[in-house]
């Protein structure tokens, strides 16, 4: 598989991965921007209730889209190492992403109350975001 992913990319899936997953981040810090106004705490951007979601709800699907192809190169990939630190903290910070993500899909769809939690699970799914993109792209743009 990961022979196939370098030939599709010009043996630059590293490269690749980083440019989606810094992607991810962004879109991620785009629903903090939109769920804030949402949720009626800010007036930045200064536009509805309602278009605030419909922006947060299309940009989010577009997040978790490209987040589950760079977690699929990465489990289809190196995964598993402990070593270093960073690999185990960015293996850590990616499940956390993918539960997190269930619990907010739960919490929607299935209980569909809990409606308070959201902000909260939305600020955990931002810091995991966060914290994938340190343990990659920020090691990544250090090292060249």
């Amino acid at each position: 598989m990961v022979r196939f992913l370098n030939g599709i990319t010009g043996n630059n899936l590293l490269l690749y991965k980083v440019i989606l997953t810094s992607i991810v981040f962004a879109l991620a810090g785009v629903q903090v921007f939109f769920a804030a106004r949402l949720w009626d705490v800010s007036s930045f951007p200064p536009i509805s209730a309602a278009s605030a979601a419909r922006v947060h709800r299309v940009s989010g699907r577009l997040a978790v889209t490209l987040g589950a192809v760079v977690a699929l190169t990465c489990l289809a990939g190196p995964a598993g190492p402990l070593s270093p630190t960073r690999v185990l903290l960015h293996s850590i910070f990616g499940t956390a992403v993918f539960v997190i993500l269930t619990v907010k899909f739960a919490v929607l769809k299935v209980l569909r109350s809990g409606g308070n939690a959201l902000p909260y699970i939305g600020t955990a799914l931002f810091l995991g975001f966060a914290g994938i993109w340190a343990t990659t792209v920020a090691d990544y743009v250090t090292s060249r």
